[in-house]
């Protein structure tokens, strides 16, 4: 256990630094596009130019880039998002509300796609060279080989506009919630695009458990345990997979780490209301505080996942060293 926490800790302190030039290039950049608040009111009409001073002072345009810049790092790391320039709402209330519809979406998503994926895995390592191996591997190629907005639309095609089962958009009915509930309501629209996000990421997962077991299976250890009587079941499902899980485990949490820059595909196909659309709306109108948020967010997310990951690792194979 000692082990692991002085990995942790070391790897909080490199995260610092690395978090401060992300956020800082980001920052940077956005300001070197343009200026917001100019180009929000350039087109509305009546506008003085000292009322757009007063709007930018609000906002802090009026200072340089730089004490900008830390002024928001330390605002954010009291939680203090600031306001949307266009939307005129806290950005952090904003953050919530539309974060957590991506992570209802993306976390449906990976949970489908582990588990079909771990058993297609399984089912083709064991089976290999057969059939069954043949099947899956091919399915599983053609599927990552298919552009995922396609998926997606084919999706709304056949199951939204030709069968008319599901919604084509939204989170939830705006008008009679399907069987009078608003729960499944929301997973009924949730159905299409966590299908498009599982189909997508199901590939991925199917092979490469699949090559992991296929090495595994052929270790003097699996065939102890076959020769000591052990079921074909235990064997398989204890012994190899307990050996064969850390690839999986390690692109399951680079997934989950990126999921949030991954969502704007989903989401733009959907119209799902999550992080990905307000994203893809705030670089659009320059609107810095909520491009910063959902930047702190995605860091935060990608170095989380990785840290959990590692102890994961270590916690499953202590044969990993974390040091």
């Amino acid at each position: 256990m000692n082990r692991i926490l002085r990995h942790t800790i070391r790897r909080i302190l490199f995260m610092i630094p690395l978090f401060m030039v992300i956020t800082m290039l980001t920052f940077y950049m956005i300001d070197a596009i343009g200026d917001p608040v100019t180009m929000m009111l350039a087109e509305v009409p009546g506008v003085s130019q000292s009322q757009i001073e007063m709007v930018k002072k609000f906002f802090g345009q009026d200072l340089p880039v730089s004490v900008r810049y830390f002024k928001w790092l330390f605002n954010v790391l009291h939680l203090d998002f600031g306001y949307s320039i266009y939307k005129g709402l806290p950005v952090g209330s904003l953050l919530v509300a539309y974060g957590i519809q991506t992570m209802k979406l993306q976390v449906a998503g990976l949970a489908v796609s582990v588990l079909i994926g771990v058993y297609l895995g399984v089912k083709s390592a064991v089976n290999q060279y057969n059939k069954k191996d043949i099947a899956i591997v091919s399915s599983s190629l053609l599927g990552r080989s298919l552009p995922a907005f396609w998926l997606g639309l084919i999706l709304i095609l056949v199951f939204s506009y030709w069968l008319g089962i599901f919604p084509s958009h939204g989170a939830v009915s705006y008008a009679d919630y399907i069987f009078g509930n608003r729960v499944l309501d929301e997973l009924w629209h949730m159905t299409l695009p966590t299908l498009m996000i599982a189909f997508f990421d199901l590939a991925t997962y199917t092979l490469l458990l699949r090559s992991s077991m296929v090495d595994v299976l052929r270790e003097d250890f699996i065939l102890a345990a076959r020769a000591s009587g052990l079921s074909r079941r235990t064997v398989i499902w204890k012994h190899a997979m307990r050996n064969a899980i850390s690839p999986l485990v390690s692109y399951v949490g680079y997934t989950f780490g990126i999921m949030i820059a991954s969502a704007p595909v989903t989401e733009t196909v959907f119209s799902w209301p999550g992080l990905g659309v307000l994203f893809v709306d705030a670089i659009t109108n320059l609107d810095y505080p909520i491009v910063m948020g959902v930047v702190f967010i995605l860091v935060i997310t990608v170095f989380a996942s990785n840290l959990i990951t590692d102890i994961i690792h270590a916690i499953v194979d202590p044969r990993i060293e974390v040091e």
